[in-house]
């Protein structure tokens, strides 16, 4: 099975439990979303590195004993109607 066909709560399980790290998990997501995203468009700004350097400090995190929470880990996407930071931010609309 695909990790990236997991519930959110047999990801975090998995995760906790040390069965597969974040960085497995993010690395299959973004190898879906490379699969799938020409023909379903849900990403409109997708930054892989960003995701990968995240997932990867959070395992460090982890093996430090360090974990924030039920859901350390396990990736989520932003829609892209939330102002962030480093991200652009569109509302749904080109303007």
């Amino acid at each position: 099975m695909s990790l990236c066909a997991l519930s959110l709560a047999e990801a975090a399980t998995d995760i906790r439990d040390g069965r597969i790290t974040s960085a497995e998990l993010v690395g299959d997501c973004l190898q879906r979303v490379a699969e799938v995203d020409a023909d379903v468009q849900a990403w409109a700004f997708l930054d892989r590195d960003h995701a990968m350097r995240q997932a990867e400090a959070l395992d460090e995190q982890r093996r430090h004993g360090k974990a924030l929470g039920p859901l350390h880990g396990v990736p989520i996407g932003i829609k892209d109607i939330f102002e962030t930071s480093d991200m652009p931010t569109e509302l749904g609309s080109p303007l």
